[in-house]
């Protein structure tokens, strides 16, 4: 039995902002920005019927991140 999980994409989350550098962390900053989602044909007979929700939850992949740390600040936060 193995521990490692693996994921395989089934569509893209397309956004103006094409690298890390200059793009919004927070929504607020995002303001007139447009984006969508595109899932991959295979997939959509699985999103029938979704009209009728009120939200949906993505789960997504930072693929242009070069590093992880597992111990962070969280931006503007300063510790008392």
């Amino acid at each position: 039995m193995s521990n490692e999980i693996k994921y395989k994409p089934i569509g893209i989350i397309h956004t103006p902002f094409k690298e890390p550098k200059g793009t919004p962390i927070q929504p607020m900053a995002t303001k007139g920005a447009k984006g969508h989602v595109e899932v991959f044909g295979k997939f959509a007979e699985g999103l029938k019927d979704l009209e009728g929700f009120s939200h949906i939850i993505l789960l997504y992949h930072f693929h242009l991140s070069k590093k992880h740390v597992l111990v962070v600040s969280p931006f503007q936060y300063s510790r008392r």
